[in-house]
């Protein structure tokens, strides 16, 4: 059996720097792939992207060219296969406390309206990171949180998940270690409260055990979450990721991520992903804040 398709089919790759570039018929059909496998909305005409994200796992595949790794990805490999694929197509690009607005209203106004639902109190106050990334978002969101119990003087039950496509940046995301670049965000304050500097000097740091262990990691597709995610939550952070899929995909991402959302729960997405459209029972707030009313 044949991996490579028709030879009139297949474009003349080019070469740069000793490794090959896509045509556009094979970036074409790559981003389809995207799509289908991941509600990725990728442009085919971005040769250039498409070269450094996938060059390393085309070659890794050993495959000479990009039409035959198309085609295997779409026909022969592994589950395994497609989870790289994927992954080396997404971003996990954040910070600690990223767009400060949102954790500003947060400790001003949001806390106090989710623990008025009974979060935290009469059931646990469930924090959802859905593209946690690297883990900064949810490790801010659970010091976010931890922080404004203690100024208030209310011990609450928190429970933090975070869920991404890469189960290779979950395993960072779990180990909780940082550079002094990555917490360059975070307050002074906010250092000496959450984090804990390595023993040996180095400028590493780890979260604190105290919020690492709220904390919980999970493998999710958002395009088809299953039972991936936690049932029923407070809040979630959608942010820097609706980017990502065209406008039917994020509506139907965002629907699914309203239905785990606790009556009273918050909805947070990118300042730069507004909604076009409300599904029914959500509500604005502010600016990328919604509520589920109902």
């Amino acid at each position: 059996m044949t991996l490579l398709a028709p030879a009139s089919r297949i474009a003349a790759p080019r070469r740069s720097l000793g490794h090959v570039v896509p045509t556009l018929e094979q970036t074409t059909r790559l981003a389809a792939l995207a799509r289908r496998f991941a509600g990725l909305n990728l442009k085919p005409e971005k040769i250039d992207f498409f070269t450094q994200r996938l060059g390393a796992e085309q070659r890794r595949a050993g495959f000479e060219d990009f039409g035959q790794y198309a085609h295997w990805i779409e026909h022969t490999a592994d589950a395994d296969g497609r989870r790289r694929f994927v992954e080396a197509l997404t971003t996990h690009t954040t910070q600690f406390f990223r767009e400060p607005a949102h954790f500003e209203w947060l400790h001003r106004t949001g806390w106090s309206a989710l623990t008025e639902t009974g979060a935290g109190i009469t059931r646990p106050l469930t924090i959802w990171s859905a593209a946690a990334s690297a883990g900064q978002e949810l490790y801010s969101a659970l010091m976010s949180v931890q922080d404004w119990s203690a100024r208030e003087r209310r011990a609450l039950r928190i429970s933090g998940v975070g869920t991404d496509i890469s189960t290779q940046i979950l395993k960072t995301a779990e180990r909780g270690v940082y550079d002094g670049e990555a917490i360059a965000s975070m307050a002074v304050d906010q250092r000496k409260r959450h984090l804990l500097r390595a023993r040996d000097g180095s400028d590493r740091f780890r979260i604190a055990p105290e919020i690492r262990r709220l904390s919980h990691w999970q493998h999710a597709n958002l395009t088809d979450l299953g039972s991936a995610g936690p049932a029923h939550c407070s809040i979630i952070f959608i942010r820097n990721v609706l980017i990502y899929f065209d406008r039917d995909t994020q509506a139907r991402v965002i629907q699914a991520l309203v239905n785990r959302l606790e009556p009273g729960g918050i909805l947070l997405t990118g300042h730069s992903e507004a909604l076009s459209s409300l599904p029914d029972g959500l509500s604005q707030v502010t600016s990328a804040t919604y509520r589920k009313t109902a």
